[in-house]
């Protein structure tokens, strides 16, 4: 296991914690996992705005600004990795230097349990500890997207999708919505729904093969 994926594995580690000390323990495990992803985000839907926005590697305590406005209140039980949009005034306003948390992505470890994930991979047939040790290996989950209200309908949950995709340490991402019908952007980022069966009920189950974002063998300039 490679010092990347044993910082995630402390930031697991902090499961089972509670309020404060959650946070404060998944800080301090993420800050070591952090990548260096940071770019500023240009758009004609927000041309109107006054400042900037830019998505840069982030903390659990980004999660907690903006968990209000989140339809689940509880906060992720693991943190593998977090990504905040952060919006920059103009020169001159009262605002932090480092700007406003306006949007965050969580990346979680997977949940041992998933019927769909075990059909759509191919694990039904594996034992409960095959199964785990595959996922923890190979699969990451998106727990969380939230954006404030006042910058929604900008696209950025969007960016921030393909940010943790880009980010991701594994090869597979994947992630469960129960409001996919009214908010398609996982499939939007390229996610492939998996379609299992007739269960309306059931959170909708989206996957995406990092392996489609590397170049093909024999492309120019490689080698």
């Amino acid at each position: 296991m490679g010092q990347l994926e044993n910082n995630f594995a402390a930031a697991a580690d902090s499961v089972g914690r509670t309020g404060n000390e959650t946070i404060a323990a998944a800080d301090r495990a993420l800050g070591a996992a952090r990548t260096s992803v940071r770019w500023n985000i240009s758009s004609s839907a927000r041309d109107f705005l006054p400042g900037r926005l830019r998505i840069v590697a982030g903390r659990a305590a980004d999660y907690r600004t903006l968990a209000r406005f989140h339809y689940l209140g509880e906060a992720p039980a693991t943190w593998a990795g977090v990504w905040t949009a952060r919006y920059l005034p103009p020169c001159g306003t009262a605002q932090p230097a480092a700007g406003r948390v306006v949007g965050v992505v969580v990346l979680s470890w997977p949940s041992a349990l998933h019927a769909v994930r075990h059909r759509v991979f191919g694990l039904t047939a594996l034992g409960f500890g095959q199964r785990l040790r595959w996922v923890n290996a190979h699969l990451r989950t998106i727990s969380r997207v939230v954006v404030h209200p006042q910058f929604r309908s900008l696209g950025l949950a969007s960016d921030l999708i393909r940010t943790a995709i880009a980010g991701c340490p594994t090869r597979y991402v994947e992630t469960s919505a129960r409001m996919a019908e009214a908010h398609p952007m996982f499939t939007r980022c390229g996610m492939t729904r998996a379609v299992i069966d007739d269960d309306t009920t059931r959170p909708a189950y989206f996957h995406f093969d990092r392996a489609t974002l590397l170049p093909s063998p024999g492309t120019p300039g490689e080698g």
